[in-house]
């Protein structure tokens, strides 16, 4: 056994000898404290069965008058009290080594989505590289925001090829028109990150947009997703949303000089 086992243990036997002596709340409290130390000591459920039996045995033991029933009845609620706190603690600390680990992985895919659009956006020479740009962006963002799909529309300059879309995920048919309504819904945004709620037939739960604006407040398209139903889209989706749309219209930007094009249907 580990020297912190073994100390655990010591610990364990006289918490629980101080309660068969004075089954109160507060001598259980010790119960409860023992299993936050079994977490913080990195000990498993194994080495606290094993304390507790250890302990009830020397109990037993060195009671022969006693009675045997008032000590495992003893024994089995302050060992609950133990693994209630064990349970829970660790449950948290777990969780909370998740989201860290979750963080952390959704930042270093930004950093690799933000390198990817400086490189991308330079090697831009055509329509072809600009729906590669695009394709990058959706497949992070469907991923980071955990939505049903996500697309990307870029309008083009005028006299340009016609406008680009990319997408993942189990996006709805009619796409192109879906794509030009939450264009034309970010546009009559009054900010240029205002995120923009699209109700649409193309997709019943609604539609989650941002634009993709250029410096001088032109939008030059649309980054949109539709939440997955089972899961609300928090204060953080729309975060990670509006700042991958950033990092969409400045590569897009550096890539060619965009101007802004008004979809057919739109009323501005």
């Amino acid at each position: 056994m580990s020297a912190a086992g073994a100390g655990f243990s010591a610990a364990y036997a006289y918490a629980f000898h101080a309660y068969l002596d004075d089954e109160t709340e507060t001598s259980l409290r010790a119960a409860y404290e023992l299993g936050r130390q079994a977490v913080a000591h990195e000990l498993g459920l194994l080495d606290l069965a094993h304390a507790h039996h250890e302990a009830l045995l020397a109990e037993l033991a060195d009671s022969p008058e006693g009675d045997p029933r008032r000590i495992t009845r003893a024994a089995a609620d302050f060992l609950l009290e133990a693994i209630a706190a064990f349970e829970m603690i660790r449950l948290g600390f777990a969780e909370a080594l998740e989201a860290v680990a979750f963080e952390r992985r959704q930042a270093a895919m930004l950093r690799q989505l933000s390198t990817l659009l400086a490189d991308a956006s330079l090697a831009v020479h055509g329509h072809s590289s600009i729906e590669e740009v695009l394709q990058l962006v959706v497949e992070h963002a469907y991923e980071l925001t955990h939505a049903a799909w996500c697309l990307a529309w870029a309008a083009s300059g005028p006299g340009g090829p016609s406008p680009t879309v990319a997408h993942t995920g189990s996006a709805p048919p009619a796409l192109p028109d879906l794509a030009r309504e939450a264009y034309v819904a970010v546009e009559a945004g009054t900010e240029s990150t205002d995120i923009v709620y699209v109700e649409t037939r193309y997709a019943p739960a609604g539609v989650v947009a941002v634009p993709l604006t250029a410096l001088d407040g032109q939008a030059m398209g649309v980054l949109a997703v539709e939440p997955e139903a089972e899961r609300p889209f928090t204060e953080l989706d729309k975060a990670l949303l509006v700042h991958i749309a950033q990092m969409t219209a400045a590569a897009l930007e550096r890539a060619t000089p965009y101007r802004r094009q008004r979809p057919r249907g739109s009323q501005r």
